[in-house]
């Protein structure tokens, strides 16, 4: 019967454990109500933070920034960003030229017999 108690208690730490481990993984993990609440709060945390986390949560951030060699007449010197954001499955460019932008035109007809 000690073996049985023995073998409860063990089984009941191990879950204590596994429940901490579970707690500090979700508290660690990014999701997207964090990002939103991050996003929201975004000029409060920003201010907040020393230089070398401002590197840190902008390298985390953007993957890419393209800039133009010289600046454009209208003194635009990006030409875009490409975010990394773990709340959107696909890549996210942000192009601020328009020559990237792909159109298509469609034109349908009725054809009456």
């Amino acid at each position: 019967m000690y073996k049985t108690y023995d073998k409860i208690d063990d089984a009941e730490e191990l879950l204590v454990s596994a429940k901490a481990k579970k707690r500090s993984l979700l508290a660690d993990k990014i999701t997207g109500d964090n990002i939103y609440k991050a996003l929201v709060f975004f000029d409060k945390l920003y201010a907040q933070m020393n230089e070398a986390e401002k590197r840190e949560f902008l390298s985390q951030l953007v993957d890419n920034v393209q800039i133009y060699e010289e600046r454009k007449e209208n003194g635009q010197w990006l030409k875009s960003i490409e975010f990394k954001l773990p709340i959107i499955e696909k890549e996210f460019t942000l192009s601020l030229d328009n020559d990237t932008q792909n159109e298509c035109v469609v034109l349908m007809s009725k054809v009456e017999k």
